[in-house]
């Protein structure tokens, strides 16, 4: 009879977990249930300490004991440890699989570090005493790995943080009315040229100002607890005083005092974080009186030793927090920053617990040191600091020492670059906060020179680095603005650093705006309209803008984004990779056509990551850039893939947390690795993104196509997607496995698409094009046009032209009338208000800004291609090809319409045409609802019919009720990118379109 085998005491496994926990992070301290002490009242089984935050304890029960194990962590939530400060508002419930419990000794701990199939949530306290868990339902499943990271996010729980930025936030502005000058005085203006903005009216250079000198307090007192030394004037080493020293009777503010010490920090280290707030309290640059800088001070003070109470020098959620709510001059130069959650994601997709930075392993330091990471838009700080903050953790999870490894990444691997010294002096903060006492010798943090420049010359901020060679003598004042003068051998090195492909890892969030000279006479290139440039030097560096990026698919009318893509092409090795926030247009609009390629064609592993939110700021990762937005993860090659092809992962809303961004980075890294669903293998489903029973959205593995956008992003129903695969290859399939033939084309090859509507004309005083274009005035113009959108006119298959011109010139004139004809495409629809994809004139006329003209050389071949454009499969085809980066609209360009996907009215008989003709004219007369309601538009449902049925001759069942045209209807309803959060129903009477009414959807 064989041997019963022993099996491990679960007590045994709490100490051993609790041994590789320790070992994992020096700044934990953890104690398993054995040390009892710990907790004033019973035991945790794991309990962690972290010096930077709140404690969090681990409850843990061997397997199937999950009801067991989450009792006991919400009995532990509340409880203080002994000889803490904080009590405990996280408590992970963790289960341990069946393979830990016959191990012991040194075999248990490495089949701690083994195993994958630990299952865990996260109970984390709320306000008025609640709890939330993470997931809802369902258990998380992972290694140690992800176990650690789970708890290092526990440590800083979002209750708190909150608490935190709030305080710090009314700190802030407190200490603006504390300043007290008036808008454009003399102090204001001083403060202003210190901070590198104008003293705005609305008051956000000021709030920049004084979110400096919070950071400089904060960072102060973390040197200071840690006993930073610094040398006084008779060269003897001494620590850093600390602020109550610095306030030696709790209300007089040692102005000289403060002065004095940052000037000692600044010999040693540090001045990016300190430089700026020095010259804001020192009295020969702002000439502030001392009670005016004591009271701003005190203020400041206070809420930054709450900050450093709370051990929260070292969270860039914190700061993130604040600055987003206090970052200035969002509009022109579009810094509109990641939230904390998308930072956290893209850092982790960037940075795979499986595949180390500089492809040796995460705990190879000399590796490690030697890599390169940039953010040439850094901002804030948030990306750059939550992927260097990613790469630490892995390097210490995996056996290494982060403390030890910081000063080498800070001298050499790190690399942030704004226009704003502010933001620079923000993103040093929180780098150099990961660490605050390890020493290091300089930075590579620089403010790029922007505008005009002493010389006569412009520069155009981070751009610059475009160039092949870039001038050592601007990357030498790009250091002396952030990090003081430097010699010509450390100029050199940067300049060296900063090549072309030097970089492993390019993660940014760029500007968006455009610089397309459409704009408004005030501000005609919006794109270098900051700092209240002239009108002449925007323009100047918009010329510099484009010699730079010369020769490259960067693309003005895609906005700066594109040129910043660009400039991550350049800056990343071959085997390197890029990870950035883009707008949603990267994917799909045609000014990207030239930078999707260059994905396509250079890079593998591209995951893109989009949401499917209703409205525009719900589908975005930013805070308040109005439009919907993707995450890009990308590797360079130098070996391009035959058949390149993407994962697209599509979440049903955005993280609401960095442990959630995290989690979600997790489950689709795990998919990619089990093998995801691929769309062209037809209707088999996705692979979904779970966090334990939380379904988070999809992921779907695409072939990229040689040209024309990247349909899936934020597609929400993943049937629709296969349908309008399909429907573009000319196949309408449906459930039940039929597969319908469907003579399918694109726009371009039955037709051409007539001219942009500035080379026709211009409504607005400058002679542009053939004629100025005008509403209409006389009763029969020579010069008809359908220029504007008017959607209570545009609800019938016929719509009368809306303006007319008056020609510049005959000759041109002529020329250009010879293009007006009777089709004309939507190329700005608004799914949720307008009813037409293409708009029939009675007679020919000329095209405009909103209805650019279709031409065929047969008209006869209008009729069957405006039913089919605004048929629910036309619909559907422009839903999957146009740019959906606004909430419920699909744009296109007169130069993207001609990939749109058509019937193929060149394979219609003359009979055929016949059809479509007298089925036109029968519906010419029907009023089409909005596109959000095509699920109840009978209209709609008729012309389908008429087409397919009557035109095309396919089965009569494909229209019938509850049948494949009404279920396709149904969906498109439904889609958040169709109706954009829009609840409202059109009405209509006798008399036409009279109201909207609010009535819920079903």
């Amino acid at each position: 009879m064989a041997e019963r085998q022993e099996r491990t005491h679960e007590q045994s496994i709490n100490d051993a977990l609790g041994e590789v926990l320790g070992e994992m992070r020096k700044s934990w301290t953890v104690g398993p249930e054995r040390i009892g002490a710990l907790l004033g009242s019973g035991r945790a089984d794991v309990l962690v300490l972290d010096e930077t935050g709140w404690p969090v304890a681990i409850e843990a029960k061997v397997a199937n004991g999950h009801a067991d194990a989450e009792q006991s962590a919400n009995a532990r939530l509340g409880q203080k440890p002994v000889g803490s400060t904080q009590v405990i508002e996280s408590v992970v419930a963790l289960v341990y699989p069946e393979s830990l419990m016959s191990p012991s000794g040194g075999a248990l701990r490495e089949a701690i570090r083994g195993t994958d199939e630990f299952e865990y949530a996260l109970y984390t306290r709320t306000e008025g005493n609640g709890r939330s868990r993470l997931p809802a339902s369902g258990w998380i499943r992972g290694g140690v790995i992800d176990l650690a990271m789970l708890v290092r996010r526990a440590a800083a729980p979002p209750p708190r943080v909150n608490k935190m930025a709030n305080e710090l936030s009314d700190a802030v502005d407190e200490a603006v009315i504390l300043f007290g000058f008036p808008f454009g005085s003399p102090h204001g203006n001083a403060l202003g040229e210190v901070i590198g903005q104008e003293d705005d009216r609305f008051g956000q250079t000021r709030r920049m100002a004084m979110v400096v000198l919070l950071n400089a307090l904060v960072f102060h007192e973390t040197l200071a607890n840690r006993g930073y030394q610094v040398t006084d004037r008779d060269g003897n080493e001494r620590p850093v005083r600390t602020l109550d020293q610095l306030w030696p009777n709790d209300r007089f503010f040692d102005r000289l005092g403060m002065v004095t010490e940052w000037r000692a920090i600044l010999e040693r280290n540090y001045w990016p974080v300190f430089h700026t707030a020095l010259q804001l309290i020192d009295p020969r640059v702002t000439n502030l009186a001392q009670p005016r800088v004591s009271n701003i001070m005190d203020r400041l003070r206070w809420s930054a030793g709450e900050l450093t109470r709370s051990g929260f020098m070292r969270s860039h959620d914190l700061t993130g927090t604040v600055l987003q709510r206090l970052i200035a001059d969002r509009n022109f130069l579009a810094t509109y920053y990641t939230r904390p959650p998308a930072a956290a994601l893209l850092a982790a997709l960037a940075l795979p617990v499986d595949r180390p930075l500089g492809g040796s392993d995460w705990a190879d330091a000399d590796t490690l040191a030697g890599v390169q990471i940039g953010d040439f838009a850094c901002g804030t700080g948030t990306l750059l600091s939550a992927a260097y903050s990613r790469l630490s953790l892995l390097h210490e999870f995996n056996g290494g020492d982060a403390r030890e490894l910081h000063g080498r990444m800070m001298e050499n691997g790190l690399f942030g670059i704004d226009v704003l010294p502010t933001a620079v002096h923000l993103t040093a903060t929180m780098l150099a906060g990961t660490h605050p006492d390890a020493p290091f010798d300089g930075e590579r943090l620089m403010t790029m020179d922007y505008g005009a420049r002493d010389n006569g010359n412009v520069a155009v901020g981070s751009l610059e680095l475009l160039a092949e060679n870039v001038q050592p003598e601007m990357i030498e004042e790009a250091i002396a603005l952030t990090s003081g003068k430097r010699s010509a051998g450390e100029v050199r090195d940067v300049v060296n650093h900063v090549g072309h492909g030097k970089f492993d890892l390019v993660i940014m969030n760029p500007p968006f705006v455009r610089n397309t000279n459409h704009e408004t006479a005030e501000v005609p290139l919006p794109a270098y309209a900051a700092f209240e440039t002239s009108i002449e030097t925007q323009r100047l560096m918009s010329d510099r803008e484009k010699r730079l990026a010369r020769n490259s698919p960067a693309n003005g009318h895609a906005g700066l984004a594109s040129f910043f893509t660009e400039l991550a092409y350049r800056k990343v090795r071959p085997d390197g990779t890029i990870a950035e926030v883009l707008p949603l247009s990267a994917l799909s609009g045609q000014s990207w056509e030239a930078t999707r390629k260059r994905w396509r064609s250079e890079y593998r592993d591209i995951v893109a990551v989009t949401i499917a939110g209703a409205g525009s700021h719900d589908s975005s990762f930013s805070d308040d850039t109005g439009i919907a937005e993707c995450l890009l993860v990308a590797s360079r090659t130098p070996d391009p893939p035959d058949s390149p092809r993407g994962v697209f992962a599509i979440l049903t809303r955005q993280p609401d947390s960095p442990t959630k961004g995290e989690l979600i980075a997790s489950a689709i890294q795990r998919a990619i690795r089990d093998g995801v669903r691929q769309l062209d293998d037809g209707p088999l489903g996705t692979s979904p993104i779970m966090i334990g029973d939380e379904y988070c959205g999809y992921l779907l593995d695409c072939p990229l196509p040689e040209s024309g956008p990247w349909t899936l992003a934020g597609v929400r129903d993943l049937e629709l997607a296969q349908i309008a695969y399909h429907v573009r290859r000319g196949s309408l399939r449906t459930v039940t496995g039929e597969a319908h033939r469907l003579p399918v084309a694109d726009v371009g090859e039955v037709a051409r698409v007539g001219p942009v509507d500035r080379n026709i004309g211009s409504p607005t005083d400058v002679e542009r094009g053939a004629f100025r274009i005008a509403a209409s005035r006389a009763a029969v113009p020579n010069y008809p046009a359908l220029w504007w959108h008017d959607t209570a006119r545009e609800r019938q298959l016929v719509v009368e032209p809306d303006a007319e011109g008056a020609p510049f010139d005959a000759e041109k004139a002529v020329k250009m009338w010879s293009t007006a004809t009777r089709a004309h495409y939507n190329r700005d629809l608004q799914f949720n208000a307008q009813s037409l994809v293409v708009a029939m004139t009675e007679r020919p006329c000329l095209g405009g800004r909103a209805w650019p003209s279709i031409i065929f050389d047969d008209p006869g071949h209008e009729y069957a291609f405006a039913l089919w454009s605004n048929s629910t499969l036309g619909l559907l085809m422009h839903w999957w090809m146009s740019n959906k980066s606004q909430s419920g609209r699909g744009t296109t360009t007169v130069t993207g319409i001609p990939r749109f996907p058509t019937l193929d009215v060149r394979a219609l008989s003359p009979e055929q045409h016949a059809l479509a003709r007298d089925a036109f004219e029968a519906l010419r007369d029907e009023r089409f609802l909005p596109f959000d309601q095509i699920a109840g538009d009978e209209a709609r449902a008729r012309l389908d019919r008429a087409l397919l049925v009557d035109v095309l001759g396919l089965p009569e069942s494909l229209c019938a009720d509850g049948g494949p045209l009404d279920t396709l209807r149904r969906k498109l309803a439904a889609e958040p990118q169709i109706h954009g959060g829009k609840k409202s129903r059109l009405e209509f009477t006798d008399e036409g379109e009279v109201a909207r009414k609010q009535k819920p959807r079903r």
